[in-house]
């Protein structure tokens, strides 16, 4: 037994998640003990199976009422699985036992953002870095609730504290051109901009491009294959190349795409107008196959990503809206790149729906495609800041307490000029967003 407890252990402390949880499973089956059932709940979090980690992590605090670990890990999980209520509740209880557990007061500035408190995230946030400046993981999510408090001189600050802490950010790749440092500037510079995290993010923060390249003497972007030809002829003045590229010569510092606005000194992104712009030729080429006048949609974004199940709408959902667009003789164009086999049997029950699937090669396709829809809809994926970046009329279908980059009730168009939002009123709940989608439709 003891040799098991000591194998399964540092198969977790290595990251070799399948074999820790078959031998928790192994221990389980023969001894019960609570240890065993939080050290799985915790592999199967590491593996982002936060939904099948929270029955052990209940039991466990069942077992040790008093184990202040396990019920920090359970309410970690309970919020990326968007049950943040529970979560506040449960941090609160763990409080009242262990009133400066710094972990447990962390969780419930995340829980209270996750249920769109942002002015008392804030505050809590701002007294863990207080007491200890170099949390990292405490100023970035400060950071995130400034944001949506629309805060940015600060936040665009804090915002720099990706890059450190627990849940860092992978750095950027190494190229030999030295990093941009905060404070510098890049007036008059020759700079190579890195492209961060996902494709919404991308898409969203190359709105920040033109201003660059109205300041800098030289600029050199680097971006993912997928966006590669869609940016190429959006940004003239750039030398657009692949992400990893080898920079050219002659390039005096680097920065990360996403830390743009803090080094322009842009305290206001504001609404914005079209920048992306699809090309003539790839437009032409799908025009004999997107039903004219149709309505676009997207409805889950990377299955890979942690919080893709609060964001992503069950196809289901969708039912009374695609039930309303073949009543009024609107075809559908589902811009899922990748829809599963059940998703495929669903929407076979509408004959009105085009699903070009893996057609869509890049985002240059998927932007000729907008171009000729007359309307997109889409959850908050790389789709809808593409439909916003491109200028095309779109609502963007948003979780309850949305990302901080379409704010707190603020009106259509503030984002993006020519996006509106349909928010759930409670974490959640789609119906409402689908009725209100179903009723604007011509």
């Amino acid at each position: 037994m003891i040799d098991a407890q000591q194998a399964a252990l540092a198969a977790l402390q290595a990251g070799r998640h399948d074999e820790a949880e078959r031998l928790y499973r192994e221990l389980l089956a023969v001894f019960p003990h609570p240890g065993f059932m939080n050290n799985l709940g915790l592999v199967l979090v590491a593996q982002h199976r936060d939904a099948e980690a929270i029955p052990f992590f209940q039991r466990a605090v069942a077992a040790r009422p008093d184990d202040t670990r396990a019920r920090i890990a359970l309410s970690n999980a309970l919020i990326h699985c968007g049950r943040a209520g529970e979560a506040l509740a449960l941090c609160n209880e763990l409080l009242l036992m262990a009133p400066f557990d710094r972990d447990a007061r962390h969780n419930r500035a995340v829980a209270l953002r996750a249920l769109a408190r942002n002015e008392e995230a804030a505050i809590a946030m701002e007294k863990l870095l207080a007491e200890d400046p170099d949390d990292a993981d405490a100023e970035l999510n400060l950071a995130f609730a400034e944001l949506m408090l629309e805060r940015y001189e600060r936040a665009w600050h804090r915002y720099e504290a990706r890059w450190r802490g627990a849940g860092a950010q992978s750095p950027l790749p190494e190229c030999g051109v030295p990093l941009w440092q905060p404070g510098e500037s890049l007036d008059g510079r020759a700079v190579l901009v890195q492209s961060e995290q996902g494709y919404g993010d991308v898409i969203q923060f190359l709105r920040f491009a033109g201003r660059l390249l109205a300041t800098a003497r030289r600029v050199e972007l680097h971006v993912p294959q997928a966006l590669l030809r869609l940016v190429e002829g959006s940004f003239a003045g750039a030398d657009v190349k692949p992400q990893g590229s080898e920079p050219g010569r002659g390039l005096e510092m680097r920065l990360g795409l996403c830390s743009l606005p803090l080094a322009l000194g842009i305290t206001v992104p504001g609404s914005a107008d079209a920048y992306l712009h699809a090309d003539a030729q790839v437009v032409a080429r799908w025009r004999e196959r997107v039903p004219p006048g149709c309505m676009a949609v997207a409805w889950r974004g990377n299955r890979a990503a942690r919080h893709d199940a609060r964001r992503s709408l069950p196809i289901e959902a969708l039912e009374p809206w695609l039930v309303a667009t073949a009543r009024r003789h609107l075809p559908v164009l589902a811009l899922q790149r990748d829809p599963d086999d059940a998703e495929r049997r669903f929407l076979a029950a509408f004959p009105h729906v085009a699903i070009p699937g893996d057609a869509l090669a890049d985002f240059g396709d998927t932007a000729a495609c907008m171009m000729l829809a007359q309307h997109v809809a889409a959850v908050d994926t790389a789709v809808i800041h593409l439909a916003g970046a491109l200028g095309r009329p779109a609502t963007a279908l948003l979780q309850f307490a949305s990302d901080w980059r379409w704010g707190i009730d603020r009106p259509a168009g503030a984002t993006y000029r020519s996006v509106r939002t349909l928010r759930q009123p409670v974490p959640g709940d789609w119906q409402p967003v689908v009725r209100a989608l179903t009723e604007s439709l011509p």
